[in-house]
């Protein structure tokens, strides 16, 4: 025992002099509705700030915002937003500014809200219209293959036929504009680039650089004599949409933490996002830009490392928490982007849609598995029952679950629909992240007979500017096969003013598209690329165009009815 003694004090004292142990803490932060509401001071007042001499940003107007750059004997304006009439009301400011034409626009990425406003912005200037190379195919994706569902998931996103006593914001922006008669005009890039850019414009000297995130043909804008950075929706005041409701291609978020780090080296003085406010200061900016790429990396790398051990992108979306010291700023509260959403479309990004659980490999018909719930429950009364149950009790998530369900097996049931009304509305009352509030009180408006199919006033200016590949794209994923799997027919079309043939094939429920004229086709059409374009788009009537003569068709007129009524889903 005396022996021990000396070694035992000795290992007393090393233990006391170990440095204590820090704790980490994660742990939810805890969102409200009132805190959304207070977020609104973000951008509730139409107002345009000048950030720095001959540096102007309108905020508030519409969804995005709209920078203005003073030039010596021109102006230039970055991002356009997402309507005519929206940037009607932001150029009138501007030329309260400056009244010296437009002689550049700048696209910091393809989205709706940057670009749709661009024919008011350039008026009669012509400018130069500057963007990353990418950006012409995003836009014809966006206007023509997938423009019909995601324009339904927009509108519910956007809650852009809430009440407004129920639409509190758009977490970015106040609210998107996409009424009824909402006008939009696009002008198509000029000038693109692939990794930078450098020029002068008006005295002006200009830096754009490649900085994929939000989008794959994302570009900041760097003013070098000005110190100002115009980062576009790298960032914004919100944790960032690593995934949209509203459906996007996968974004790579490793490249966006990586594109965050490549603006926080140019040490800017200024901070002008394209949504939300300015921010000026070297050591806040270097803070804020430095904070955001360590959140975004932090749900990729925790993210990865549960999905390595195993675990479902379910199970990991509970596990991945931001540490308090990134969850506590207030450039990562979640009032656009979620991480728990992030989560799971970084796994879909490296893993697909199978989470790893074999019962997942090849679940039951959603038919037959409703089936087997309401035997479960005793029968689809009693199901009913449980759904009514657990919406009195307050468990809405169950609830809507449930009802779901119920309505699989009876479509028409009203009172299954009330339950899912119910369910939708008091979700979306909880939300304090806006686009899962918008989303969920959509819904509850579609229970009851709201449709989300509501596609802005699309000008010819903006029919013309789509490319003929883009049109055929489009008219392909309308194939309807239940019309023509038995049939077989081949039409070429020549566009005289493009001098290029182009063959669709229709062909057992599959549509094929060539650049070129294939042989014998059962119909030749001959016409002008935007004449067919305004066809295909319902402006013009192809009974119209025949009548003037600018639209010709061999192999019979009741023949092409037929060719083009396998594209329509209902007859």
């Amino acid at each position: 025992m005396n022996q021990l003694f000396p070694l035992l004090l000795i290992l007393l004292i090393i233990t006391a002099c170990q440095p204590e142990k820090k704790k980490v803490s994660f742990q939810k932060p805890v969102a409200s509705v009132e805190a959304l509401i207070n977020h609104s001071k973000e951008f509730d007042t139409p107002e345009v700030i000048e950030v720095t001499e001959g540096v102007h940003v309108a905020i508030g107007f519409g969804l995005a915002n709209s920078i203005l750059i003073e030039g010596e004997n021109g102006n230039i304006i970055v991002d356009c937003l997402e309507s005519n009439e929206v940037a009607e009301k932001v150029k009138a400011a501007f030329d309260k500014i400056s009244t010296k034409p437009v002689k550049a626009l700048i696209y910091t990425h393809n989205h709706a809200d940057h670009i749709f406003g661009a024919g008011v912005m350039a008026g009669e200037d012509q400018p130069d219209i500057y963007s990353h190379e990418l950006t012409n195919y995003y836009i014809d994706r966006l206007l023509n293959v997938v423009q019909p569902t995601i324009g339904r998931r927009s509108m519910r996103m956007f809650g852009t036929f809430l009440a407004e006593d129920s639409h509190i914001n758009c977490g970015i922006g106040p609210s998107l504009d996409a009424k009824a008669n909402t006008t939009r005009s696009i002008l198509r890039p000029t000038i693109t680039f692939d990794k930078e850019l450098a020029m002068e414009i008006e005295g002006v000297k200009i830096q754009l650089a490649h900085v994929p995130g939000e989008t794959d043909d994302q570009l900041y804008v760097w003013l070098p004599e000005k110190k100002v950075l115009l980062p576009g929706d790298n960032i914004y005041k919100s944790f960032p949409n690593l995934y949209t409701i509203r459906g996007t291609p996968y974004r790579d978020v490793k490249q966006w933490a990586n594109s965050l780090d490549r603006m926080r080296l140019l040490q800017p003085e200024f901070l002008v996002p394209s949504h939300t406010q300015p921010v000026t200061g070297v050591e806040n900016i270097q803070k804020i830009l430095t904070d955001y790429a360590d959140a975004v990396r932090f749900v990729h790398d925790q993210t990865i490392r549960w999905m390595n051990v195993g675990l479902t992108s379910d199970e990991i979306a509970e596990k991945v928490i931001l540490p308090n010291h990134l969850s506590q700023s207030p450039y990562l509260q979640e009032f656009y982007g979620r991480v728990d959403w992030s989560v799971k479309n970084i796994f879909n990004g490296y893993m697909g849609w199978f989470d790893g659980n074999s019962t997942t490999l090849l679940p039951l018909p959603v038919l037959e598995k409703a089936e087997k719930v309401a035997a479960l429950a005793g029968g689809q009364s009693q199901l009913q029952e449980k759904a009514q149950q657990a919406l009195e009790d307050g468990d809405f998530q169950w609830a809507l679950e449930l009802s779901d369900y119920v309505l699989r097996l009876s479509p028409t049931n009203t009172n299954a629909k009330d339950i899912r009304y119910e369910s939708l509305l008091k979700l979306g009352e909880q939300q304090s992240n806006p686009n899962a509030r918008n989303y969920y009180l959509s819904q509850a408006l579609e229970v009851k007979g709201q449709s989300m199919d509501l596609a802005a006033v699309r000008t010819t200016q903006m029919i013309h500017g789509i490319p003929i590949k883009a049109i055929f794209g489009a008219m392909a994923v309308k194939t309807n096969p239940e019309k023509c799997l038995d049939y077989n027919k081949k039409a070429v079309f020549y566009f005289s003013d493009l001098n290029e043939s182009w063959t669709v094939h229709i062909r057992n429920g599959v549509t094929e598209i060539q650049s070129f004229a294939k042989d014998d086709p059962d119909l030749e059409i001959t016409t002008e690329s935007n004449i067919w374009k305004e066809i295909v788009s319902q402006v013009r009537s192809p009974l119209t165009a025949m009548a003037s003569g600018d639209l010709k068709i061999e192999g019979g007129v009741g023949t092409f009815r037929e060719f083009m009524g396998m594209f329509r889903a209902e007859d």
